[in-house]
C-alpha cells in the first residue's frame, strides 16, 4: 500500500454549493459571495478556501462562471495575519502556506475582501480528540457471549508527503449471520471510546484504502451480472440479501456494471463509546478510520438537515455578510485491516 496519496483523504468533506440561493422561497434574491473553508486542528490547510458568488435558483449559468478569483483572503489568530493565496489553476481557490499549522483550542478569523465588500467569520478549534479501544468488551447473541476485539488506534503519524504506519496494524474478520448483520445493534468488530462529552457531534469517517483492487469473482459470486466469472472490484463487501439491501440499499453501477459503494463512508455520533460494526465498513482491506470533532459552526449548520438531503433548508450560516461555513476540525485517526470471514 503506497501512503504518500493518503494526506488528500483527510480534507474537509463540508457540503458545497455554489450555485443556490438558501433564502425563503417568499424573500425576493438577493446575490451574495459564498465563502467555505475549513481548518484542521495540528495541520496546514489541507482543503482550500473557496469563494464564488450565489446563483439564483433556475437560473442559468455554467458552475465555473461563479468562481471569484480576485479575492483578498486572510487568516488571523488574532495575533499573525496569514495570507490565503489563490491556487494556479483553480479559480475561486485560496491557500494559506504549508508550513503555517493551525493550533488546537485556538480562536481563528477569517476575513474576504472582494470589490470593496468584506465578508468575516470565525471558528474555535477543537482541543482535542481522544480515541481509545475499549478492553474486555463482549457481545450476546443467543445466550452466547462473543468476545470483541481490541485493537490499536496508535499506529499511525503524519509528514509532509502523507500519513505513514508507526505501529501494529490489527485485523478484524467480517462475520455475517443473525448475530453479525442484522441490525444496527449486531455485533462490532471493534468498540472505540471518545471524548464525547467535550462535542456536540462527532463524524466517524470509515476510508476503504484498497476499494480499487481487481481481481477475480469468487466461484459463486457473479459481481457485474454478466454471466461470466471474470474481473471486478473483488475487495467489495458484496451481500445481496434482503437484510443487506435494507440497511445500505442497492450497490451502485460503474460502465461496465461493476458494483461499487460509498468511499469513505461517513457517520455522525453524539455518545460514546461507538459499536463500529458491519454498518461502517463497506470494503475489505486496509480502512483508515478518522474520529474528527467538529466545531459549533458545523454542528449549527447542517443540523436543521442532518441527513444532507435538503439543500433548500440550508444553513445556519456564519459567514457575516454572506453565505457558507467557516468551521474547523480536530481529528485522530488509526488503521485496521478487515478480513472476510472464512468460509
Amino acid at each position: 500500500m503506497n501512503f504518500k496519496h493518503l494526506n488528500k483523504l483527510i480534507i474537509f468533506s463540508g457540503l458545497i454549493f455554489f450555485g443556490c440561493d438558501f433564502q425563503d422561497v417568499d424573500s425576493p434574491y438577493q446575490e451574495k459571495i459564498s465563502v467555505y473553508a475549513n481548518l484542521q486542528a495540528n495541520l496546514p490547510m489541507m482543503d482550500t478556501v473557496y469563494v464564488s458568488r450565489t446563483a439564483e435558483i433556475g437560473e442559468e449559468v455554467d458552475a465555473e462562471q461563479l468562481w471569484i478569483s480576485n479575492a483578498v483572503v486572510k487568516i488571523s489568530d488574532g495575533e499573525k495575519i496569514e495570507i490565503a493565496s489563490p491556487v494556479l489553476g483553480k479559480p475561486g481557490r485560496y491557500l494559506t502556506r504549508k508550513d503555517y499549522i493551525y493550533k488546537p483550542g485556538t480562536k481563528y478569523f477569517l476575513t474576504v475582501e472582494v470589490d470593496g465588500q468584506k465578508l468575516r467569520a470565525e471558528t474555535t478549534t477543537p482541543e482535542k480528540m481522544v480515541i481509545q479501544s475499549v478492553k474486555d468488551a463482549s457481545y450476546r447473541c443467543k445466550g452466547e457471549s462473543i468476545p470483541v476485539a481490541h485493537i490499536n488506534t496508535n499506529n499511525i503519524s503524519f509528514t509532509e508527503s502523507g500519513i505513514v504506519p508507526t505501529g501494529q496494524i490489527d485485523t478484524v474478520r467480517y462475520r455475517s449471520g443473525e448475530c453479525f448483520t442484522e441490525s444496527f445493534a449486531s455485533y462490532p468488530f471493534f468498540e472505540i471510546d471518545f471524548n464525547a462529552e467535550d462535542y456536540s457531534t462527532v463524524r466517524i469517517l470509515t476510508q476503504a484504502l484498497e476499494d480499487k483492487t481487481w481481481g477475480l469473482e469468487p466461484e459463486d459470486l457473479d459481481y457485474n451480472s454478466n454471466g461470466l466469472r471474470d474481473s471486478t472490484y473483488i475487495n467489495l463487501i458484496y451481500d445481496t440479501t434482503r437484510v443487506y439491501n435494507i440497511w445500505k440499499g442497492p450497490y451502485y453501477r460503474d460502465e461496465k456494471n461493476n458494483p461499487y459503494r460509498q468511499n469513505p463512508f461517513v457517520w455522525t455520533v453524539e455518545t460514546s463509546p461507538v459499536n463500529m460494526s458491519w454498518l461502517f465498513f463497506n470494503y475489505y482491506g486496509l480502512q483508515l478510520i478518522t474520529f474528527q470533532a467538529t466545531d459549533n459552526n458545523y454542528f449549527e449548520y447542517l443540523k436543521g438537515d442532518p441527513l444532507g438531503q435538503n439543500i433548500y433548508t440550508l444553513p445556519n450560516s456564519n459567514i457575516n455578510g454572506g453565505y457558507g461555513l467557516f468551521s474547523s476540525t480536530y481529528a485522530s485517526h488509526f488503521l485496521v485491516y478487515l478480513k472476510p470471514e472464512e468460509k
